[in-house]
């Protein structure tokens, strides 16, 4: 049986991406882990390496930065530990299932991707609206992760309202299959759209979406977006007053996303709500 992962930092929403693990862990009558990856990415300020060193200074100075970045790495360790426990504390008291915690240490990308077969689904806190405060670690983790991954980049709100983007690729075809299989969010109502230039491929897909959805029992509205921008999409979500984005992700090449641009950069950027994305 596999389980929610929680990854946290205590700096991107780490306590809302806790209670969205814990709904969805109960949706899905599935254990709940958090985890804390220690990256080396702290900085060891206090040591001043301006200037010329004088002969035999040398190895003093790389003694002393070694002892400096031992001491700061134990404060980091220590500080994610302490958030570790906190958020068990608070997942416990509503959690229907097992609660655990693990700290690692090293690159974040090649550790979760070590999880991969044993999770159900990804929750992360991020810090979105603002391309450079992303992250290429995050774009990297949903690129490599083929699990559904929930964005959390605003403050925890019982979801009731579920925007879903459906354009026929494999990817938006595996959200549409495990969202009505083994639904993350219950007692949800869904939208689906389709952004299209094409009315009658539109309706097409739309169709299609609707007939699955259907045969779980699942009432949905659907929408044909006359257009491609993802700024239709993020206009339909608020006007709607939806409280999830589902959508798949990075379904081009690297080298057209980088020629014409990411769909799924630009959403992450933009949205102010939590994005489930499907690989």
């Amino acid at each position: 049986m596999g389980y929610i992962l929680c990854c946290v930092d205590g700096k991107n929403f780490s306590y809302d991406a806790c209670d969205y693990a814990v709904l969805i862990a109960n949706n899905m009558n599935l254990p709940l882990k958090f985890l804390n990856v220690v990256e080396r990415t702290y900085s060891v300020t206090s040591i001043d390496l301006s200037g010329s060193l004088v002969l035999g200074e040398r190895e003093e100075m790389i003694e002393e930065l070694a002892k400096e970045e031992e001491k700061e790495c134990r404060k980091v360790k220590k500080e994610g530990k302490e958030l570790l426990n906190e958020l068990k504390l608070r997942a416990i008291k509503t959690c229907k299932n097992e609660v655990s915690i693990s700290q690692i240490h090293g690159e974040i990308i090649e550790n979760i991707s070590e999880y991969e077969d044993e999770i159900e689904v990804l929750v992360i806190g991020i810090t979105s609206h603002e391309e450079h405060k992303i992250g290429e670690n995050v774009k990297e983790i949903i690129r490599s992760i083929h699990k559904p991954v929930l964005l959390v980049n605003s403050k925890f709100e019982e979801p009731k309202k579920m925007l879903i983007a459906y354009n026929g690729s494999t990817e938006s075809k595996k959200l549409l299959e495990q969202t009505s299989n083994n639904p993350l969010f219950k007692d949800i109502k869904r939208d689906i759209v389709n952004l299209n230039i094409n009315e009658t491929e539109g309706l097409k897909l739309l169709n299609e979406a609707r007939e699955l959805y259907t045969k779980k029992n699942y009432e949905v509205n659907t929408t044909i977006l006359n257009g491609t921008s993802e700024n239709l999409l993020i206009e339909y979500f608020n006007e709607n007053n939806c409280d999830i984005l589902t959508m798949g992700a990075f379904g081009h090449s690297r080298i057209k996303e980088f020629i014409f641009g990411s769909f799924t950069s630009k959403i992450i950027t933009k949205m102010k709500k939590p994005i489930l994305l499907f690989r």
